[in-house]
């Protein structure tokens, strides 16, 4: 059977850390290396075929003027023998000529085009027909025609000799441009992969940063879901192996959490379901006996009874609590939403902790607006919120304290608080104060009242938040929308 291919995706995912670096590093290396080859080749085209026809006719520029030298000394000395025949000056005159043909000839052998070796050849015919015609006169000095015909050849050669000039002037001229068209663009490609370079090299760490610290997001995501109780597993997605295996490893982990979480959900459902029965029997034989059903008690024995009927009815409010957990975390817990205002439950919840209040010598200040919203909502579950949130205030704060229940219209909706005079809640303890069996005070309770209230509240769209400090009361707020 053949094994299905992975997309290619897929498996670039699936290489490791380092050899994405490498690649990474690799690519910006070739960018950089591209404009460089570039440039060598420039240059090299430069050093083999620009450069050496530059430096040819700047030999020719140098040639051309040491022949335009010849002919005037040449002029110069044939002039003076004529006059006054003297030897020393024929011979200078001769090696006037031996110098120009030198010249020529070298001119002649570093000529690069046709026109420059043409127009050297035409120098060459000029200066022979000038010899000529010098040697002529020197034999025959009474006779003018020569005299005319050698300023004729002098004119001829040193205006081919300026043309000359011209040609490897222009040629200079070409080369250096094609030497600074050869600079420009090297400059312009240059900085052109320079930019390429940094926004490649930006773009490829961008990407293997982004392909390294996007899956280890999403577990930081699914590690801070773990202390609220949410133990989904991570989405088997492509990676790179390092982080597949801690992908791996963390949802082994999420896994057996989910099954211990679960287990002790069953447990502690099983348990309080069978605890409620025998509670609920032992408190009406104790509100019997209370009520003298089977005789008369002496008042240390109503005492007693009374103490155990409050104790009853704590265990019984436990159990309760623990079943209304279970139900709401495992999404059993039915809600019978209605249209409704809340002041009223406020009104019925203020009604019934009075009396414990007083006991506690704690005063209740209500405030609640005229401009309430109707909202959507299940009355029994608001009115056990509310009595969760009311309650801890009565139980956290000292005698002769102050607790202010406000309701009031806010962005469409309600925001409820309810505010303490009490020790108040240290800093480390705000981000888990919500969270189930999460207690202050271990002789407090069992740390389900807060937990049961950002369930009712979440599954009504609300938030609920805490604002507190040590010694400085505290102020539990939720909202609701209309």
């Amino acid at each position: 059977m053949l094994k299905r291919r992975l997309p290619r995706w897929a498996e670039v995912m699936k290489i490791g850390i380092l050899p994405r670096w490498a690649i990474g590093y690799l690519a910006v290396f070739l960018l950089l290396a591209a404009p460089n080859a570039y440039s060598l080749l420039k240059l090299h085209q430069l050093g083999t075929a620009t450069i050496p026809g530059l430096n040819a006719d700047i030999r020719i520029l140098d040639c051309q003027k040491r022949l335009v030298d010849s002919v005037l000394s040449q002029l110069r000395y044939d002039r003076k023998y004529l006059l006054m025949r003297d030897p020393g000056l024929h011979d200078r005159l001769i090696q006037a000529r031996m110098e120009f043909h030198m010249y020529l000839g070298q001119g002649i052998s570093i000529a690069d085009t046709e026109a420059k070796k043409l127009s050297f050849r035409r120098i060459g015919m000029h200066q022979k027909r000038y010899e000529a015609l010098v040697d002529a006169e020197t034999a025959h000095p009474a006779d003018t025609r020569y005299r005319r015909g050698e300023d004729e050849a002098t004119d001829a050669t040193l205006e081919e000799l300026k043309r000359l000039e011209g040609y490897a002037r222009e040629d200079v001229n070409l080369k250096m441009g094609v030497v600074n068209g050869m600079r420009r663009s090297a400059l312009r490609i240059a900085l052109a992969s320079s930019g390429l370079t940094i926004l490649c090299a930006l773009v490829i760490a961008s990407l293997v940063t982004k392909s390294i610290t996007s899956p280890l997001r999403r577990l930081v995501s699914r590690t801070r879901e773990i202390p609220a109780g949410v133990f989904r597993n991570d989405p088997e997605v492509s990676s790179i192996p390092e982080i597949s295996e801690l992908t791996s490893a963390f949802n082994g982990m999420c896994e057996k959490l989910a099954a211990v979480d679960k287990m002790k959900t069953d447990f502690l459902s099983m348990i309080s379901h069978d605890l409620r029965t025998p509670l609920t029997t032992i408190r009406e034989g104790t509100s019997l006996l209370l009520d003298r059903i089977g005789g008369d008690i002496t008042e240390a024995q109503k005492r007693l009874l009374d103490i155990l009927y409050a104790e009853e009815n704590r265990l019984i409010g436990m159990v309760n609590s623990i079943l209304d957990l279970s139900k709401m975390e495992a999404g059993m817990m039915t809600y019978a939403f209605d249209r409704g205002d809340i002041a009223p439950l406020i009104d019925q919840v203020v009604t019934e902790i009075t009396p414990l209040a007083e006991s506690k010598k704690i005063a209740l200040m209500k405030k609640t607006g005229d401009d309430l919203p109707q909202l959507n909502m299940d009355g029994e579950r608001m009115l056990q919120a509310l009595r969760n949130l009311i309650g801890n205030a009565v139980k956290f704060t000292p005698k002769d304290g102050l607790i202010t229940i406000c309701a009031r219209a806010a962005n469409g909706g309600v925001a409820v608080s309810v505010e303490d005079t009490g020790p108040g809640i240290p800093a480390s303890k705000l981000g888990t104060i919500f969270e189930k069996f999460s207690v202050l005070d271990p002789k407090s309770g069992t740390g389900l009242g807060l937990a049961i209230v950002k369930h009712i509240i979440d599954v009504h769209g609300g938030k609920v938040w805490v604002e507190s400090g040590l010694a400085q009361g505290s102020r539990f707020t939720f909202t609701l929308s209309s």
